[in-house]
């Protein structure tokens, strides 16, 4: 077995680490019920922006569909008269 300078067996807990002396809370120290408030917003927002995401999307393609549908593209006219009936017969 491999230990590494900062480690020690001990029966208990094999690889036991010396307690950092940091003031940084370690994630263990930290009730879950608090880790789980601080992680419940950001999933909320999350969740929030892809429901408008889609939303938005949704009539984008609405959009683009009334664009393409050519409701608004001006009305275009022809004569009625076509030559080509006329060439086909001198044929």
């Amino acid at each position: 077995m491999m230990l590494f300078s900062s480690q020690t067996v001990s029966k208990s807990q094999p690889f036991d680490t010396p307690p950092s002396s940091g003031s940084i809370p370690i994630v263990e120290d930290v009730p879950a019920s608090v880790l789980l408030s601080l992680a419940t917003m950001p999933l909320i927002v999350g969740l929030w922006g892809v429901k408008a995401m889609g939303g938005f999307l949704r009539d984008l393609g609405e959009a683009s569909e009334e664009v393409f549908r050519g409701e608004r593209l001006p009305v275009l006219h022809f004569p009625q008269d076509s030559p080509l009936s006329d060439d086909s017969a001198s044929d």
